[in-house]
């Protein structure tokens, strides 16, 4: 189940409508909050935290339609074009591996942050 109505997607995008594919976009962005949150404790029932991730949520999902690249395919290649040539390569951090890709937008990042959600203790046994 998505953090994030389609109302709470138009209301963030306004005056911009909500595309076809919002729910899957919600979906998505929600698993990827999921993923970034995974470790951390919280109280999924509390309406504080529910009204955090679905602010998260549809900034993510505004993330994803800037991007133009929903499924993330395209988010480790660079590219350049002077006159009539076009180049594209991977990007490569700095030790020669290619780079992961960004999978939090930085604005749903700083939601979580600011709120506390993204906050983790170590478990630590003995």
């Amino acid at each position: 189940m998505a953090y994030a109505t389609v109302s709470e997607l138009e209301a963030w995008l306004a005056p911009d409508p909500a595309p076809d594919t919002a729910v899957r976009l919600l979906e998505q962005a929600s698993t990827a909050l999921d993923r970034a949150l995974y470790g951390a404790y919280y109280d999924r029932d509390d309406p504080e935290v529910l009204a955090v991730l679905a602010k998260a949520c549809v900034r993510q999902v505004h993330w994803v339609i800037e991007s133009g690249d929903e499924t993330g395919a395209q988010s480790d290649v660079q590219s350049m074009s002077t006159g009539k040539r076009s180049f594209s390569k991977f990007a490569r951090s700095a030790d020669g591996t290619t780079a992961s890709a960004a999978r939090l937008a930085p604005g749903a990042a700083d939601v979580l942050k600011v709120s506390g959600l993204f906050h983790f203790d170590p478990l630590v046994e003995g």
